[in-house]
């Protein structure tokens, strides 16, 4: 199986990152298969780096989890609309 070296900028920092990938698994991830399906020996942060471009420092910087302390829930009043917990419409006006 041939091996390729996917090169990615980062649309934050400009770092050009590289990723090496079975080419038969590129195309088919080209073609619109999921990433997690096409590439199971690369980890979440070299598939992030392949579907965003962002690189590791930048997905830290942007995906840190100490933001997420602070996070309430918004409070949801509307009996019609969109509900994020069900993740579903409801209907009852």
């Amino acid at each position: 199986m041939k091996k390729i070296a996917i090169e990615v900028r980062c649309p934050f920092c400009g770092h050009v990152s590289v990723v090496g990938v079975n080419e038969e698994d590129y195309l088919a991830w080209d073609c619109g298969e999921l990433a997690q399906n096409c590439f199971p020996y690369l980890d979440a942060s070299e598939r992030e780096i392949l579907i965003s471009g962002i690189c590791l420092k930048c997905q830290n910087d942007v995906f840190d989890s100490d933001d997420d302390e602070d996070y309430e829930p918004a409070d949801i009043d509307d009996d019609c609309g969109f509900d994020p917990y069900m993740g579903e419409y409801t209907y009852d006006c």
